[in-house]
């Protein structure tokens, strides 16, 4: 550490008063949060349940001494606020010298025994029952317990001892996750991101920030409402002191707020992704100082003033309209949200181009090419199943187009490309006419991002082939840059059309353009291109078309040197271009008519 940050830290360190209360414990606590709560003036304990443990029990008979390694506050009574993260984290490699008492007393040392077919140690829920020992004392005065969940674990641990004879096993014991929280009974393991708060949830301020974050809660256990036995009416009824605070979309609680433990609070959470620092600091720098003023006490802002009861004027009608407005933006997310669904559900079928095979991504091909204006398409596996042969045919004004299509993990063999020519040859027996266009159309590498597939995925060879066989080579991941091209005007239905009938590589190049060739050089940042013209004429402020691997916009000549000279138009020779946007090396270049 340089000096410089030395002197910094002490600054920082300085300048920040340590509040007395309340005094935090943070069991699994992210360390960015604890020294965000800590460079609040917060006292912070860091503590744990305990890191589950990489054991290595690979063969039958196999076991392991294993030690509870949970960090608690030995004053935790002390302590107002205990916040309790249940995210498990990566397990940590076995190691012998962790797992032995350093100072023994007696003959026997209690240990817990890890048994082949078990690879992972999870001390956690042992550990919990041990903090839920610990609490008691904490719960006989006003308190909080903050709980983010997680999936629930449930732990049978071999307990036993080491002794001068060897390893004794006494019992075995099982915990759960939860098992410090008293309220805790009926957990069920479920996954899910959709949440909303209750509409139990009463305090503004807690509502106002349950909103803020509910698009970032996922959880992955719902509790059950607890219930007492009401001796009276001989039935089960809801425990009274239990709030749910968030549900998801079936109504199960994800969150909730419990008093089971009067004058102390459980506060139960799921987890917040890429959120839980903000979350945390806001609920205890301005959330809970109003409703817990005795635990908070550096809190001056007296915010009991925020009651109903001190309302100033006009404040009442304000916060009437902030409900509206907030209600209206729900009506209108919620709107938008059905938008979406319908908008993938309408366009669905241009990511099966990019993803399915078999089926699926024939029905795809076929709605791609209705939209593209074919007519008469014929699904082959559809109309006639018992012929294993070309995926798709099209009736044409000039003949008939068959298409065989593919969905695979790799690229195209020789004989996948070829197979489209002998249904071809085919087809032309049938009808005695040489007018068959044949295509072979591939999903090819479809666990890949396009963008980052052999792009094309045909060799020379094959590319050869298809052109002396007079058959056509595509991609659908052409179909679906294809798409977007046409939408933005620069390929026609029917050139795009036209095009599936070429033979060898098949290229969809702009409609009413001329191509005008590729830069032999590129200058400033792309702005500036050499390139090498064949009476094809250019003049300032024309429009041309640049294409990156299938990816079409427009630039305009702002400038062209023709002989190091400055020229309104040039037609022939080596000359220079200024264009309005940058261009790549690799860019097709074309001229709009």
């Amino acid at each position: 550490m340089t000096a410089a940050n030395e002197i910094e830290m002490t600054d920082k360190s300085s300048k920040i008063q340590i509040k007395e209360t309340p005094k935090i414990c943070a069991i699994d606590l992210d360390p960015e949060i604890i020294e965000a709560l800590r460079d609040r003036g917060l006292q912070c304990f860091s503590g744990t349940l305990g890191s589950q443990v990489k054991v290595p029990n690979f063969n039958i008979g196999d076991q392991h001494p294993c030690l509870l390694n949970f960090d608690f506050p030995p004053n935790l009574h002390e302590y107002d606020i205990v916040i309790v993260d249940l995210q498990a984290q990566d397990p940590i490699e076995y190691k012998a010298s962790e797992h032995t008492h350093l100072s023994t007393k007696g003959s026997e040392q209690d240990i817990i025994l890890s048994k082949y077919p078990e690879k992972i140690f999870d001390p956690r829920p042992f550990s919990a029952s041990i903090l839920g020992k610990k609490l008691q004392e904490l719960f006989k005065k006003e308190a909080l317990i903050i709980v983010f969940s997680a999936v629930n674990e449930v732990i049978e641990y071999h307990v036993g001892s080491l002794t001068p004879y060897g390893y004794r096993e006494h019992k075995t014991e099982s915990y759960f996750l939860y098992q410090f929280i008293q309220s805790v009974t009926r957990v069920r393991n479920k996954i899910g991101y959709n949440i909303v708060p209750s509409s139990n949830v009463t305090r503004e301020e807690f509502k106002n920030i349950l909103y803020k974050y509910s698009k970032y809660f996922s959880y992955s256990a719902i509790f059950e409402y607890p219930t007492i036995w009401d001796q009276d009416e001989n039935i089960s009824i809801n425990r009274k002191g239990f709030i749910p605070l968030l549900l998801n979309t079936d109504d199960e609680i994800a969150g909730f707020i419990d008093a089971i433990y009067a004058p102390a609070l459980v506060f139960v959470f799921p987890q917040i992704i890429n959120k839980k620092r903000e979350f945390l600091i806001e609920l205890i720098n301005e959330t809970l100082p109003g409703i817990f003023p005795k635990l908070f006490p550096y809190n001056d802002q007296f915010s009991w003033l925020k009651s109903d009861k001190y309302l100033l004027p006009n404040q009442e009608n304000l916060l009437a309209k902030k409900q509206k407005i907030e209600d209206e933006h729900k009506k209108l997310l919620a709107q938008i949200e059905d938008d979406i669904k319908q908008n993938q559900f309408k366009y669905q079928f241009l990511h099966n181009l990019l993803s399915e095979t078999g089926d699926s991504l024939v029905k795809s091909v076929e709605q791609f090419l209705t939209w593209l204006g074919f007519t008469n398409i014929i699904n082959m596996d559809e109309t006639n199943p018992e012929i294993k042969e070309e995926d798709i045919q099209i009736p044409l004004d000039n003949g008939l187009l068959v298409i065989e299509i593919k969905g695979i993990g790799g690229t195209s063999k020789d004989r996948e490309c070829s197979q489209v020519n002998k249904i071809k040859n085919r087809r032309e027996k049938e009808r005695r006419n040489f007018d068959v266009f044949a295509l072979y159309l591939v999903n090819h590498q479809r666990y890949l991002p396009p963008h980052e597939r052999q792009n094309p995925p045909f060799t020379k060879h094959q590319i050869d082939d298809a052109k002396y066989d007079e058959r056509g080579l595509l991609t659908t991941y052409e179909l679906f840059q294809l798409y977007f091209n046409i939408e933005k005007g620069f390929i026609t239905k029917q050139d795009a059309r036209d095009a599936l009938l070429q033979y060898g590589l098949v290229q969809f190049k702009p409609s009413n353009t001329k191509f005008i060739g590729t830069p032999l050089e590129i200058h400033y940042q792309g702005k500036v291109v050499i390139l090498q013209l064949d009476h094809i004429p250019l003049s300032k402020r024309a429009k041309i078309v640049v294409c990156n691997d299938g990816v079409y916009s427009t630039a305009e000549i702002i400038e062209i040197h023709d002989n190091g000279k400055i020229v309104e138009s040039a037609s022939h020779g080596e000359i220079s271009l200024k264009l309005s946007r940058s261009v790549l090396k690799t860019s097709d270049l074309y001229l709009i008519h």
